[in-house]
This record gives structure tokens, sequence and C-alpha cells, in this order.
């Protein structure tokens, strides 16, 4: 029989002991579940549950593998210290989201990587799933554990803890090996048999066999759609994403992924449409990124981002292009990108002097910086972001790395009065860059760089300087640059405790600092740079660029010469272009140029008829009151998610929303009373104002389509719209709320509910501001309280509880429901909130 993981039925009133116990319950709207698939798969992302849910590879590599037949992909994400305790300390093994099945006991765990300190996390999710963290201790009873994305190029480190590495891009070929590694397991296939195919599949890497780059050859006309668990905790990056082009054009010597995603790809500008009308309609964002390594290198992007604003302003949508190179920055573009949400733009300078701009091969002139500045100062935006690297393999200039930096800024500051918030990073040369052989420098010299700029720039209260650890630097490149030697490191600094490294509030560096003094080797050699004919851990994969290539840019940059962007006439070919595979053809820019063209003769009406809306149906308003339950998981969603959630299920069933105003407009969406985690509610109460066609049109099959999007334990209940206030205010929810009515289960507490019950009669008659409550004991083993709202958090629920039994109320073993909630009537007495407001009913 399986075994199926029930965190709320195992751990109950525990569960309130932990920071956001929402990320781990799943219960997602948008969640595949397939319990009786032949494979299943755990799809993890090796960092806390926001972090994972905002990450693109996640969504496509989930969206994909659910869509086969037979195949099940679960999400796996890290769980904090504080869960991590709690299953261990239960004896209880990490498991998978959508069924519950404990991750040891898929087929396959597969991870997503896209940053080298989260080394640890992999280790620390595959011990605290039961599995064995060294390939050679794992038997037929485990997992196939596998790994990918671009901090995977150099798997060296992993090769006595991974059974295998993809190298490259997913699609398709990933998704079409694990439809035959299904038909593998229908015919009976072991452990490893899946295991032998999988290792002969050329993107695959092992020890001793060359993994070659797998290159998607179908993204310029590719849907994804959006099939994706609507998160239920907020994400770091909150918002939609429509990748525009994949690879770039241009070649900064430091930059690995712009080596790693070679040639450039161009999405055509229909796709791109199309992704974006899922993003709002079915995602429900109203942020909405156009992402690629150099967003201003697509052609046509000004075009591209007028079709899109003229589409979707009205309804409060903005784009952002997070990744412009600062050269090829149209300014037209700023007006574009600002929309609704100025949040400030971002000038990735690299290095200050334009020799060392030349050296790794990325111009960024102080003339264009003053302009694209001035242009967004008049357009309203206050911050201007700066990224610097120090430590970069640079000529002897007269000034030192920190000095250019402090005065590039001061000529900056002189510039604009906008806020200039700085970030300085310590230069990691990666595998399969032309920097691949360069020096790091020791973490001590990355410091003094740093707060040498930030004692320079400390009496300029327009600049704020903020950076990245030396330390942490240092890490990232022994486990970018290391070899199997490296992989014992990590194990070790696992065991003493290392686990986040990427998180400085949860960074252990003790423990890191034990591991490295143990380690059988020094970690400096790995750094300390090589000969350009060395040979290097990370040779035996090849990412389709060659490394003929890169030794001639290692050269060029050590003359500080230019080389020109990738196009049709190649003068400096690089190895990444076949005959099925180059830059986008002189054939596909005339396509995207006359698509453009096309859509500008015609209205953006024709090319999406949804945007039409009536002037006079936009401008009516009416506010809607509704019911909810939360129940079972959701009882431990915090209450602003719950607000999230509501607000998002709303969009996405199409129902128009009014916003507020201001520089962050929201739903004007209000929900009851909050209550603290692990308590169930089955009446709560929200008002939403509606606009535009949902205030006429808005049925009870209105309300039933809301629901679909509504993850597991928050139930729509009845709904009516509130009238009788035209020209009037009508009072909050707040405001008005009189207090709830709590039913309090002893059935598995060794409190006595009799003795319990005279104590708050004692509490309630001795307040004043309690004037009304009650308590009546049940006929089993509960109570029902009637409480006031008192106006102060040491009359609530939770005080009377430790006031009235001497212990928390999560400590005591009792279950709590709220029953109902009061609003306060013109008597000063409770009434149902139905009851208060004069209702209409929805349409049937």
């Amino acid at each position: 029989m399986k075994r199926i993981i029930d965190p709320v039925g195992i751990f109950g009133a525990g569960l309130q002991r932990v920071e956001k116990p929402a990320r781990y319950l799943g219960g997602e709207s948008g969640s595949t579940v397939k319990p009786d698939a032949v494979l299943r798969m755990m799809l993890c992302f090796p960092d806390l549950y926001e972090i994972g849910m905002s990450n693109n590879a996640m969504r496509i590599l989930y969206a994909e593998l659910n869509a086969l037949d037979d195949v099940a992909c679960e999400r796996v994400f890290a769980p904090a210290a504080d869960y991590a305790d709690l299953l261990k300390g239960s004896g209880v093994p990490l498991y998978g989201l959508e069924s519950g099945t404990p991750v040891a006991d898929a087929d396959i765990l597969a991870f997503t990587v896209g940053y080298e300190l989260a080394a640890t996390n992999i280790l620390g999710i595959m011990d605290i799933s039961g599995i064995p963290v060294r390939n050679a201790d794992r038997t037929s009873a485990h997992p196939i554990v596998i790994a990918g994305g671009p901090a995977m190029t150099n798997p060296a480190p992993y090769a006595n803890i991974l059974d295998a590495v993809w190298i490259g891009e997913a699609e398709d070929a990933f998704f079409a090996l694990a439809a035959e590694l299904v038909a593998m397991k229908r015919g009976g296939a072991s452990r490893s048999d899946l295991l032998s195919r999988l290792q002969s599949e050329p993107a695959f890497w092992i020890p001793g066999k060359t993994a070659v780059r797998h290159v998607y050859d179908g993204f310029s006309e590719k849907t994804y759609g959006h099939r994706f668990p609507i998160p239920i905790l907020k994400p770091v990056q909150d918002h939609g994403v429509v990748e525009i082009m994949r690879g770039c054009p241009n070649a900064c010597r430091f930059c690995h992924a712009g080596f790693f995603y070679r040639p450039q790809r161009l999405r055509m500008p229909a796709r791109i449409l199309e992704e974006v009308e899922t993003q709002v309609r079915i995602a429900g964002h109203r942020e909405i990124s156009l992402t690629s390594l150099s967003s201003g290198d697509y052609p046509g992007i000004f075009r591209l981002l007028s079709i899109l604003n003229k589409r979707w302003s009205a309804e409060g949508v903005s784009f952002q292009l997070p990744s412009l190179k600062i050269e090829s920055f149209p300014l037209e573009l700023i007006d574009q990108v600002s929309g609704t949400r100025k949040s400030g733009l971002t000038f990735a300078v690299e290095t200050p002097l334009e020799q060392w701009q030349m050296t790794v091969n990325k111009k960024a002139g102080i003339d264009k910086i003053r302009a694209i500045l001035s242009q967004a100062e008049s357009s309203g935006y206050r911050v201007a972001k700066f990224y610097f690297m120090i430590g970069l393999p640079l000529p002897k200039a007269s000034l030192s790395e920190e000095e250019a930096i402090v005065e590039f800024l001061h000529e900056v500051a002189g510039i604009s009065p906008l806020r200039i918030n700085v970030t300085l990073a310590t230069f990691v040369p990666k595998p399969h860059t032309p920097f691949q052989w360069s020096a790091q420098i020791q973490p001590e010299e990355a410091a003094r760089r740093i707060y040498a700029i930030k004692d320079a720039l400390r009496g300029n209260k327009n600049i704020k300087i903020s950076y990245h650890g030396p330390f942490l630097s240092w890490l990232e490149g022994i486990v970018a640059r290391g070899d199997e030697r490296v992989g014992e490191l990590l194990i070790d600094a696992y065991r003493r405790g290392a686990s986040f490294d990427a998180w400085d509030d949860k960074f252990n560096k003790e423990a890191w600092l034990g591991a490295l003094e143990a380690a059988s080797f020094d970690p400096n050699v790995l750094l300390g740079g090589a000969d350009l004919d060395s040979d290097l851990p990370w040779d035996s994969v090849r990412i389709r660029v060659a490394k003929s290539y890169l030794k001639r840019e290692a050269l060029k940059a050590a003359g500080s010469e230019l080389t020109s962007i990738c196009k049709d006439e190649c003068i400096n070919p690089c190895g990444s272009c076949s005959d099925e595979l180059s830059v986008p053809k002189k054939s596909i820019q005339p396509e995207i140029d006359s698509w453009f063209a096309e859509v500008e003769a015609e209205s953006v009406a024709k090319v999406l008829p949804s945007s039409v809306t009536d002037a006079t149906e936009d401008s009516l308003r009416v506010r809607l009151l509704f019911t909810y339950t939360k129940t079972g998981r959701a009882a431990y969603f915090p209450h602003h998610t719950v607000w999230n959630i509501l607000a998002s299920a709303f969009e996405r069933s199409g129902v128009q929303l009014e916003y507020s105003q201001g520089f962050n407009p929201a739903p004007r969406l209000e929900i009851s009373e909050p209550l603290s985690l692990g308590i169930d509610s089955l009446d709560e109460y929200g008002t939403v104002l509606l606009r535009g066609k949902s205030r006429r049109g808005l049925s009870i099959t209105s309300l039933v389509e809301i629901a679909r999007f509504l993850p597991s334990g928050l139930v729509l209940g009845g709904a009516g719209f509130i009238e009788g206030y035209e020209g009037k205010h009508i009072p909050s929810l707040s405001k008005l709320h009189w207090g709830s009515l709590y039913r309090i289960d002893f059935s598995e507490s060794n409190l006595s509910s009799s003795s319990l019950a005279v104590s708050l009669r004692a509490l309630l008659d001795g307040e004043p501001k309690l004037s009304g409550g009650s308590v009546v004991e049940g006929a089993d083993t509960s109570i029902n309280l009637l409480l006031p709202l008192g106006g102060k958090r040491d009359l609530g629920l939770q005080a009377l509880f430790l006031a009235a039994a001497g212990m928390e109320l999560r400590d005591s073993g009792v279950r709590v429901t709220r029953l109902e909630q009061y609003a306060v009537s013109s008597l000063n007495t409770p009434i149902r909130y139905f009851d208060y407001f004069k209702l209409r009913q929805l349409n049937n």
C-alpha cells in the first residue's frame, strides 16, 4: 500500500509552531494530481517554496511532464530548518506537494539548479527524504537522482552524488525521454534499466562520458500556456513571465548564461501576445516581465510593447523588461515599460572604465546613461539601480577598481536627482566562458575593495550601497570550478550544519570553515587561475561553444579588443550554430517585421477582440458581499495570503475588479477579521468592488467559475449585491464587526471542558468590553464561546484561552472552529452580515 503524507493530519497544531506552514501543504489551484501514473518524478527546486514557485524552469518542466500520459510530476522544495526538524523528530520523510507521496518512493528525483550555492540544500533534501547522498550507497529501492540547469555545467563535484546530470534545455528531448521511460516501466524495466537508458542519452553526463548540450530548436513558435499551480504564498517574484528571446547576440566575456544559451532564438510576436493573454487571464498576473538575456536586442521591441500597452493598460497590466543592455537601450522604451508601476531602471555597468568595458566586451557609456536618466526622470522614475563586479581580470589603469567605481558613481549622482541603489558583487569566473582560466580574488581582498567603496560614498545620502558577501562568492567559485574532491567537501559541510548557503540569515559559516579546514586539498588552487592549454574539470561537457573560440576571446580580452554581436553574416564562429539551428536567419526578421506591420495597420481590437470594452459599462460599479469557509489546510493560510488567493480567483475567472489608485494599485477587496493559524472557520466574509460588465453579468454560475480557482480548503458560499448606499459610503466589514461564535472541541485534549467553561465565564463577566459574550456547554466534549470584539489583543481568543487554561491554545490539544461572525446592529447587538445589508441576489 502506498504511503501518503498528510501534514495536517500528522502534525495538527504542531504546524502552528512552523513559520509559514502553507509552504508544505500543497492543494493549490492548478495542481496536477495523478495517483495512478506509471512513472512518478519529484521535481525539486532546492530552495524555499516562495523562491521555487517563481522559477520559470519549474513551470515549464512541471507543465510538459504532467502533459505526458502516465507521468506524474510533483513539486518538492527545501524545507526551512523548523519544518525539517519537525519532519526528522517525527520520523516523517519529505514528500511531494501534489499527492503526499514520499520523495523516496518516486522513480526519479530531479533537481533544477540555477545557483551553485544550492549544493548543500540538494544534499539536505536527499537526506531528509531517506535517500543516501552518495550514489554508490543507493539501491534498487531508491529513486534515480538527476539534476540539470545552468549551475550544473560543471558536474564534476557531483560525480559521487548524482546518478546523472542533464546538460542544456529540457525541451523537447527530455520529455520524449520521459515518455520512453514510461514504456520501459510498463514492460517491467528495473531501476538499473531506466538509469542505463538515461545515461545513454547524449545530453546526460556521467563520469567518464562526454555530454553534449541539448538546444531546443522549436522555441520561436512554442506556446507554453499556463499549466502550473497558483502559489498559495506570494512568490518573491510575483509576476508573469513571458520569454521573448532565448540566447543572446552579445558576447559579454564574463556571462555564463550568454554562452550556455547560444545561439540567439527569437520568439514570434504572435506567440508572445498569446502568452501574455494566458498570464493575465489564466494566471491572474497584472505585472508581466518580458524576459531574455538582453530584451533590448529583440527586433521590434518598441513596437511589441506599444501593442501590448494598448491592449492591456486599461486593465492595469504593466510590462517590464528586466534585462536591458545600456548601449542598445532605445530611449522611447522608458515610457512604454513604466506603465502603472515605475519600479526603477537597472544599469548593469559591471565595470566603469571604457578600456575595462572593452576587456569584458560590454560597453556602458556615460553619455548613454546620462540620456537614459534624463528621460527616466521626466517620466516619473525615482530610482536607478547600478550593478558592478569587483575582481574582474582587467588591465592596469591609473585608478584602482574601487576608485574608478567611486568616481563613476559621483559622476552619475551629478547627472540626476534619482536615488541611486548600487549592488557590488565579487566576480566568479565561470566554466565555459573566456574567463574560465582567470583567477578569483580572495574574500579578504574583495571585502577590502567593497568597504573602500562604501567608505568613499558614505557622505552621499542619495547613494545606497549593498553587496553580496565575499565569502559566499568564494564558495560559489569553489563549487562552480571544482572537481570530484569538492563533492566530499560539500558532504562534510552539510554534515556540519551547512544549508541555505545563499541566505545571509541562514548561512552557517562555522560549518564551512570546519569543512574547509578538514579538506584533503587546498581550495585556493581551484581558484588560482590556469594556463589556456590546461585540462579543466568540466572539459567532458560540451555546451556547443568551442574551447578554441573561448581561448580566442580570452586573448582578445587581454588586449581589450571588442567582439561584435552575433548576426547572420558570422565573422566570429563559436560553434553553437549548425545546419539545423543558428542565429536568426534573414527569413525570420522579415516575418517579424511583416507581422508588426500587419498588426499596426489594423486596430488592436481585430487582433485581440476581447480588448474592446464598453465605456458605459466600464463606469458602472457595485459591491459584492460573499461568504466562504476556510478549513483543513486552508486554516494554515495567513490572512493576507487568503486575500491574495481570493483576488486572484476573481480575476482569473474573468470578473472585472475595481483597483485602488496610486503607485501600486490593488483590487478593492476586503475580507473579514483574521484568525490565528490552525483555526477552521465556517463563516468568513468578503466584499469586492466590481466594475464593467461584471456589475451586471455576475451570476451563480460566475461563483462556480471563481470556485474553480480556489485551493483545497477554501470554499465559496452565498453572495449578493449590496444595495441602498447610492451616493453613500458603504461601511467596511472590520468597522461593522461585533464578534464571533467559536466551538472549542476537547475530544483530543486532556483539559476539562466544564472547568474551562467556568473560567471563561468569569473572564467574560469581569470585562465590560466583552459584554454580550457567553459560554454554552455542549452535550459532547465541547463548548460554544460567543466572543465580542474587545478592541484589544489581550481580550482576543488566544489571550482569553491562555488566561482560562494556563497554556497556549496551540499547546492544549483542543480544536477550535469559528462557527459564525456577526456585524453590530443599530441596537449594538450582534446580527448576521447578510441580515445587516440590503442585498440583491445574483442571477441564476
